[in-house]
């Protein structure tokens, strides 16, 4: 079965972290970009033979800039023109002050089953800092109406190593969030991203740069104080109660195909990886055609067993050896047994049925990861 990601790239301000591809102040072109959607389902769709889809995630931007009768025409395209099964997870993402509770209910009616609140904190300070347009309160009453409009699957966005950010202002933000009782907690490590205001205002020294220890030393807290709380631990910045791990983001750390719709989105099918054109004008003036294909590339077995592998070892379950002997005809120390035998040996790795992060390889995991690129 594959997965599809539908990518909005609108939103109504760019956050100072953010290098996302997304864009402020193109309300007049939603509507066309529905179209544009639309037509590429359609096609993409003729090539796929109707597929059987378990799982579709809204992703921007900010989906609910749109109003949920587009998201309902989306879906039904997916529902038109493929398979989806009668268990799909649907998810959508959605900014606080941009949900009510009447176009909550509206998403439900339109088939929206999980929804991903992007919190990212619950300090107006550090909100004010990242560029937020939502306050706490607002984020709060956000997750309140979500629960009144009938979600029992809501996921919570939570940024951590924030500058200015303390442990003990961390450690409350995540107790507050945990007090809500969200289903799922995605908790990122901050990243100074290039080409974003936050990188300017640091260069400039207007902000502080991170803390790289204090950061570390948040995961940690984050990791016992959620095992605690009842969540599993199942992805580096992911935890859920059991049961509610997501399931689509689960495909692309498993390896599976999925398919990418709207402007930058990307697709996997096989060996091969393509990519739309970024830019919204010129993404509705190709859609629905192959012009509208950024980059296609097709990669090698290699390429696929180190893509398998950095992607595999994000789970806390790791990489299972025999399955990745099964996939690809050869045991995964035929090509990468020099970089393991080095990860294990200084306390990254651990290798027995499976082949997964330790707690310090956790907090090293891009240093692991580029082991095998």
């Amino acid at each position: 079965m594959l997965a599809i990601y539908v990518h909005i790239p609108f939103c109504k301000q760019k956050c100072s972290y953010c290098d996302f591809n997304s864009y402020p102040g193109l309300d007049a072109v939603h509507g066309a970009y529905i179209d544009a959607l639309v037509s590429e389902i359609s096609a993409e769709a003729a090539r796929f033979n109707r597929a059987s889809i378990s799982t579709i995630y809204i992703g921007g931007g900010t989906p609910t800039l749109l109003a949920p009768e587009q998201i309902g025409r989306v879906l039904g395209a997916i529902k038109d023109n493929f398979t989806v099964v009668s268990d799909a997870e649907i998810s959508i993402e959605a900014n606080p002050e941009t949900v009510t509770r009447e176009n909550l209910v509206a998403l439900r009616d339109a088939g929206i089953n999980r929804l991903s609140l992007g919190f990212q904190s619950l300090d107006d300070d550090l909100l004010e800092l990242l560029g937020r347009k939502h306050t706490a309160v607002q984020a709060v009453e956000a997750f309140r109406a979500a629960r009144g409009a009938g979600f029992e699957n809501i996921g919570i966005d939570l940024i951590f190593g924030i500058p200015g950010q303390s442990l003990a202002n961390w450690a409350l933000t995540l107790e507050q969030a945990i007090a809500l009782d969200p289903e799922h907690l995605s908790c990122y490590g901050l990243t100074i991203e290039p080409g974003t205001a936050l990188e300017r205002a640091i260069d400039a020294s207007v902000v502080a740069s991170p803390d790289e220890d204090l950061q570390a030393d948040m995961l940690l807290y984050t990791m016992d104080s959620l095992y605690e709380s009842g969540y599993e631990h199942y992805e580096i910045s992911n935890y859920a109660k059991p049961g509610f791990a997501c399931k689509h983001n689960l495909t692309y750390w498993n390896g599976g195909d999925y398919l990418g719709f709207g402007a930058g989105a990307h697709s996997k099918a096989g060996r091969a990886r393509y990519s739309n054109i970024a830019e919204p004008a010129k993404y509705i003036e190709g859609a629905g055609s192959d012009t509208r294909i950024a980059e296609s590339v097709q990669l090698s077995v290699v390429d696929e067993m180190s893509e398998a592998l950095f992607l595999g070892l994000r789970k806390m379950d790791g990489v299972n050896l025999d399955e990745f002997d099964a996939r690809f005809g050869q045991t995964i120390d035929n090509v990468f047994g020099e970089a393991i035998e080095d990860l294990v040996g200084i306390g990254l790795l651990v290798k027995n049925a499976n082949l997964r992060l330790t707690p310090r390889g956790i907090l090293l995991g891009n240093e692991v990861f580029s082991r095998f690129v």
